[in-house]
């Protein structure tokens, strides 16, 4: 956000805009999404993925400052449908299961009673490796202005890349995720990615040992119900393959067989892995017992809002405190919707 917009939002709070848009978006749900804590500097890496403790936790106090009744996702959605939902109530849901969301998000809450959802992806639960692609990039990210010949990590690959381009990260990145997807097992990717670091000269072993970019483990995730976290459906390997209904149906019913090891469901809310959905996988969803999906598309949710595509505000490291609370009453809900700009970015 530029600083310009900065302060017109200080000056809108000032003004008690802020104020007035609560009182009218009363009667909408408000589903914040957050995704990992921070354990190292992986928040400067990417902003939108980690946050800092600090942050989240001054999110939760804001929260409980302010009066928002904070409620369970599911609790919500059923008052919501009957018209009886509290005035300006506030659904916490955190997506994937990273390590740090077990060490530092849980406890917050906890501190404060708050129940959130977290939409858990099982695979990386169950095989306790560093999520391939995000440790990847990362490496990538950290090394700097370093040059990279991809042959150097793996034999079969190649290309060089200056790493201080953006654009050369990327398209390294790709070329790795690529060839890693093709590998036969979660080990061999992790084995892969331990070439990556050594060719680049990091030091994997405090990523690896700080579980900097791996899930919560089976006991951890299995803990967290007693702490009012609802685990629920992210697909077992984060992915959405709508094209093929035979595979979606089996990433639902993995990880739908995984989070029964962990807690006693039922498991029918669903988030959709990086926000990617098509409607015409709707019907399947609902065949499965799916009651709720929700999505990366802004904005606050109405009785009319499809229990499918329920919208969400993604909190990010990168916004200050005047943004989050611009989210959270319902100021920039407004703005977006005097202005059009939340059907086009739907």
């Amino acid at each position: 956000m530029s600083a310009l917009s900065e302060l017109a939002l200080i000056a809108a709070r000032a003004c008690g805009l802020f104020w007035i848009a609560r009182k009218l978006t009363k009667r909408r749900l408000r589903i914040l999404c957050y995704h990992g804590i921070a354990l190292g500097d992986e928040a400067a890496f990417q902003p939108m993925l980690f946050m800092e403790a600090s942050t989240f936790i001054a999110r939760l106090e804001h929260l409980a400052r302010a009066g928002y009744p904070v409620l369970p996702l599911g609790e919500a959605l059923q008052r919501l449908r009957r018209d009886i939902l509290p005035h300006a109530a506030v659904a916490i849901t955190i997506d994937d299961g990273w390590y740090g969301t077990f060490l530092h998000m849980a406890p917050a809450l906890a501190r404060h009673g708050f129940p959130a959802m977290l939409y858990l992806s099982t695979y990386y639960v169950e095989r306790q490796t560093q999520v391939f692609n995000v440790a990847a990039a990362y490496a990538l990210w950290k090394a700097g202005s370093a040059e990279l010949n991809l042959c150097e990590v793996d034999p079969q690959l190649d290309g060089s890349f200056a790493l201080a381009s953006a654009t050369d990260r990327a398209g390294a990145a790709r070329r790795l995720v690529a060839h890693a997807d093709g590998l036969e097992s979660a080990e061999a990717r992790q084995a892969l990615l331990a070439r990556l670091y050594a060719t680049l000269r990091l030091d994997f072993e405090p990523v690896r040992k700080r579980r900097i970019f791996a899930f919560m483990s089976p006991k951890e995730a299995a803990s967290l119900p007693a702490q009012g976290v609802d685990l629920q459906l992210h697909t077992h390997r984060h992915r959405f393959p709508t094209d093929d209904p035979g595979a979606l149906g089996e990433e639902i019913t993995a990880n739908r067989l995984a989070l029964s090891q962990y807690a006693s469901g039922p498991f029918r809310h669903l988030c959709y892995p990086s926000g990617e959905y098509d409607r015409r996988a709707f019907a399947q969803l609902e065949s499965m017992g799916i009651d709720s999906a929700t999505t990366t598309v802004p904005g606050m949710n109405t009785a009319a809002t499809p229990a499918l595509e329920l919208r969400r505000f993604l909190d990010s490291e990168a916004y200050s405190q005047v943004r989050f609370e611009a989210e959270i009453t319902g100021f920039l809900d407004v703005v977006r919707r005097v202005t059009g700009r939340h059907l086009r970015r739907a």
